[in-house]
């Protein structure tokens, strides 16, 4: 006796079915992540270049004439402290993309275990459903044989005279 429970094909079937199912919604999810975290590294990326042409135009703005009626020394030392403020937010997106890449990498293994997993599902499945089909023709085989046994059977019955000469 196998210390296994044995369960009828059809549920096994069923069974391998539902976990199939089961890991394609896991890669599904797995996917919208990895994407989620992608656009939010594109963001980010986008955010860092928009501060870093800020910076270099207002760089680029430091000697100009300041506005009527501020002294050149106090609008040079704002637009300085507006550079580096703006040098100060590119530091922090940049810490932020590091960041954000980071997820990303654990996002993309995830998903690639989640593949994995699917296929290593389907493949398990695709196996059972080529066993239940050669099931199925071993069935078909037994019962035309039985058909055929039967058939002779009957041709025997019909003509006595020919068994016992």
């Amino acid at each position: 006796m196998s210390l296994r429970k044995r369960f009828p094909l059809e549920t096994l079937v069923r069974l391998r079915e539902h976990r199939t199912e089961s890991a394609r919604l896991v890669l599904m999810e797995k996917q919208r992540q990895t994407q989620a975290c992608r656009d939010q590294c594109t963001r980010i990326d986008g955010e860092i270049q928009t501060l870093q042409r800020d910076r270099a135009h207002q760089r680029a703005q430091l000697l100009a004439p300041p506005p009527p009626g501020m002294a050149w020394p106090a609008a040079l030392e704002q637009r300085e402290r507006h550079v580096d403020h703006l040098a100060e937010l590119a530091v922090a997106a940049q810490e932020r993309l590091k960041q954000a890449q980071f997820a990303l990498r654990q996002a993309e293994q995830a998903q690639d275990e989640a593949r994995t997993a699917y296929f290593r599902a389907r493949a398990r499945q695709e196996a059972l459903e080529q066993r239940r089909e050669v099931w199925r023709r071993e069935q078909r085989g037994y019962e035309a044989r039985r058909e055929e046994a039967a058939a002779e059977d009957l041709l025997i019955g019909r003509r006595p005279s020919l068994i016992h000469s």
